[in-house]
């Protein structure tokens, strides 16, 4: 569940900031793509079982059934939060709405996305792993680049600082990218519980 929303919300992430940087002549064409991924990311939720974060931890021992119910929760809040998002920008290209309710529901989204950053870095990570080091980086890394990208979208469409235009762009294309990168690494098992 988590690489394949991993590597939906890269995606999404991605084509979004083709339209940022201006290179997608319309938005219906970036609305029908973002609105896809995004409502198949909300599909790894209902239909996909959780790959990293499963009962099995570090060297085969046992999570407690609590601590995994916790874990799912908080990647669950992250999955329903971007899908959110990413249905409200291509509501946005597809009907032309505007973009600054996107900007403000972005720093919801940052607060939403910091949250389970700040949970995997203190319960999943050292001294004592849980999962993984792979595991405890993929999430970390993930859910810290998603809350970046959420602070800029904020700025940029909120505040509507056209200064930002290509700041957000890049680091939209370059930060999705890294998303897809971790969840096709989760994906591919390259990024596994042992």
């Amino acid at each position: 569940m988590e690489g394949i929303f991993f590597l939906l919300m890269g995606g999404a992430l991605f084509a979004q900031s083709w339209y940022i940087l201006g290179l997608y002549s319309e938005g219906r064409t970036m609305g029908i793509f973002v609105g896809g991924l995004g409502l198949l990311s909300l599909g790894t939720l209902i239909w996909i079982e959780p790959t990293l974060l499963t009962a099995i931890g570090e060297k085969g021992k046992e999570v407690a059934a609590r601590d995994v119910l916790m874990h799912k929760t908080v990647i669950s809040t992250v999955i329903v939060a971007w899908s959110l998002y990413a249905v409200g920008v291509a509501s946005h290209g597809l009907w032309d709405l505007d973009e600054r309710a996107i900007g403000f529901y972005s720093i919801f989204l940052a607060v939403a996305t910091l949250g389970p950053f700040v949970y995997f870095a203190v319960a999943l990570g050292p001294p004592d792993l849980v999962y993984a080091e792979s595991v405890w980086l993929g999430m970390w890394i993930a859910t810290l680049v998603l809350s970046i990208v959420a602070a800029i979208m904020f700025f940029y469409l909120a505040i509507a600082s056209n200064v930002l235009r290509l700041v957000a762009g890049w680091f939209t294309l370059i930060g999705g990218t890294v998303v897809a990168l971790i969840g096709l690494a989760a994906v591919t098992t390259i990024i596994t519980v042992p």
